[in-house]
């Protein structure tokens, strides 16, 4: 797991992914008996962070196909690194550049693993 930086800016970030989360559980209270797992909850509002940044895709020249999966591995491990030692923002602006909806989205599935363990071990959230 990433390591969390002492970082102001990070714990007001994440503060307010934990109050984005705990309004999205009771709006979905509100709407139905059964709520979904917190960690499908936290996939939404991070999405909601991250939406307006997926581009539509653009056609790469042709890779080898192994290049492809261990480059963006690499870049999305750098993306969450940078979420978790500057600030989850600076994070998706820097997704946002890179105009790849797969990147973004392989950062997205990531951040949110990321931060469902570290949610857990601030005890904001139970694990499933």
């Amino acid at each position: 797991m990433a390591e969390i930086a002492g970082n102001n800016q990070l714990e007001q970030e994440i503060a307010q992914i934990e109050r984005d989360l705990a309004t999205k559980k009771e709006t979905l209270r509100e709407q139905s008996k059964e709520l979904p797992h917190d960690k499908e909850i936290l996939h939404s509002v991070v999405r909601e962070k991250i939406s307006p940044a997926m581009p539509a895709p653009v056609p790469s020249a042709n890779p080898t196909p192994t290049a492809v999966p261990t480059e963006l591995h690499q870049k999305v491990q750098a993306l969450v690194n940078t979420a978790f030692t500057k600030s989850i923002n600076e994070a998706i602006k820097e997704a946002k550049l890179t105009n790849n909806a797969a990147l973004i989205d392989a950062f997205h599935d990531l951040l949110v693993d990321e931060l469902y363990d570290h949610l857990i071990e601030r005890g904001k959230l139970k694990q499933m």
